[in-house]
């Protein structure tokens, strides 16, 4: 029996309904970019900024003054809040990944097959991160068509631009992804799958504002995801190293616990 085939029936009409949205989302943004650079638009944009809070401006990756009429910039500020989107779609996909079954009764219907537990879960796994990165591809396309239509990027250019942001989005994701797989051994119920997956990002989302607003809390900003993304970072410093081996670690970590989890529960093939 093919599990990732399956697997891929039951949450492809959700992934195309989300890639669609935030495709539309992205051609919205990108299209409203060229008003950025009208100087009535400059202006009016640098005395809201004065008027924000510094903490504030901060919080939102811009503790020193943005010039949205930079392509980068202006669509790196309108991503971070796309990748919340993004992080708690596929944080909800994984959680439910192992135990909807279980919920709905069917996964009777799977261990009446000749498959073992091990081949659920890698064709499962395999489903949820295929579709994943068949989104960011999409996403990556319409983002390099966007910068050719409103900007002054060469192809080069926006391919290179969405290669970074994306292939940054795509270890974030694996992260989430290997999280939300691991609570889904040990949740009783998918029904509660949306409040764990909102939970888990906006708490490293919070995580990453103690570190900016709590002095002394700086280094808990490692352990904030979103935050290793943002895109002043991310186009300056890029992902630390440090952040590398920790999210590398988390996501070996998490699959593998997830793996022997699922093997040992109580109906086992």
């Amino acid at each position: 029996m093919n599990i990732f085939a399956l697997e891929i029936r039951n949450i492809r009409k959700s992934a195309i309904r989300w890639a669609i949205s935030i495709s539309a989302v992205i051609v919205f943004m990108l299209a409203f970019f060229p008003s950025m650079q009208t100087e009535s638009m400059r202006e009016l944009t640098g005395a809201k900024l004065e008027g924000i809070d510094p903490a504030v401006l901060a919080v939102l990756g811009m503790d020193h003054f943005i010039d949205f009429s930079i392509i980068t910039n202006f669509f790196g500020y309108v991503l971070q809040f796309i990748n919340l989107a993004l992080m708690v779609f596929v944080t909800n996909q994984a959680v439910s990944l192992l135990v909807k079954e279980e919920t709905d009764g069917t996964i009777e219907y799977l261990y009446a097959k000749p498959v073992s537990r091990g081949e659920i879960f890698t064709g499962k796994l395999l489903a949820i991160l295929s579709l994943f990165i068949v989104m960011l591809t999409v996403f990556a396309i319409v983002t390099t068509a966007g910068y050719l239509c409103f900007s002054d990027f060469t192809l080069g250019e926006s391919l290179k631009e969405s290669a970074i942001l994306y292939g940054s989005i795509l270890f974030i994701g694996l992260l989430f992804m290997s999280a939300g797989v691991l609570l889904s051994t040990l949740i009783k119920s998918s029904k509660s799958a949306s409040g764990v997956s909102i939970s888990i990002v906006f708490a490293t989302f919070v995580i990453g504002v103690m570190s900016v607003l709590i002095d002394g809390l700086g280094f808990l900003i490692h352990f904030s995801p979103m935050d290793w993304i943002k895109t002043q970072k991310l186009m300056t410093d890029g992902i630390l190293i440090q952040e590398w081996i920790i999210g590398s670690a988390l996501i070996v970590g998490s699959i593998s616990a997830a793996y022997m989890l699922y093997r040992r529960r109580d109906m086992l093939v």
